[in-house]
C-alpha cells in the first residue's frame, strides 16, 4: 500500500531536505571523528621515542630496507610481506637523520609566486 500512496511536492521537497541536511550532518561528525583519531595517533606515536624509524627505501611493492633506531641501537631491517630480518647494526654516528617536520603551507606564498610566474610569461608573449 505505501507504493499506492500519493505524496505531494512539498513532502518530497522536505524529505529531500532532511536527507541533505542529515548528510551534512553526517559528514561534519566524520570529519571531527578523523581529526580526533589524528590526534589521538600523533600523541600515541610521539610518546614512543624509543623506537623510530629512520628511512624507509622500497625495494619491490612488498619489500622494504628500513633503517631504524631503537634506543641507542641503530638496526637495518629487511621488510617483507611476511617477515622482517635484522641484515646489520650501524654506528649511530654514521646516520644522517633528517628532521621530518612538516611545515605549514602559506597558500598566499604561492599565489603570489604563480601571479610573479604568469605575470613574466605575459611580458615575454
Amino acid at each position: 500500500m505505501f507504493l499506492l500512496e500519493t505524496t505531494s511536492d512539498a513532502q518530497m521537497i522536505g524529505h529531500l531536505v532532511c536527507l541533505i541536511i542529515v548528510f551534512v550532518f553526517v559528514l561534519v561528525l566524520a570529519y571531527f571523528a578523523a581529526r580526533i583519531a589524528g590526534s589521538f595517533q600523533s600523541n600515541v606515536i610521539n610518546k614512543q621515542s624509543n623506537i623510530r624509524v629512520i628511512e624507509i627505501f622500497r625495494i619491490s611493492t612488498n619489500k622494504t630496507l628500513e633503517i631504524v633506531k631503537v634506543g641507542d641501537k641503530v638496526l637495518v631491517l629487511a621488510v617483507c610481506k611476511d617477515n622482517v630480518t635484522v641484515l646489520t647494526e650501524l654506528d649511530a654516528d654514521s646516520v644522517n637523520e633528517q628532521n621530518n617536520t612538516i611545515e605549514p603551507i602559506n597558500f598566499s606564498q604561492i599565489l603570489d609566486k604563480f601571479k610573479k610566474e604568469n605575470s613574466k610569461n605575459d611580458r615575454q608573449n
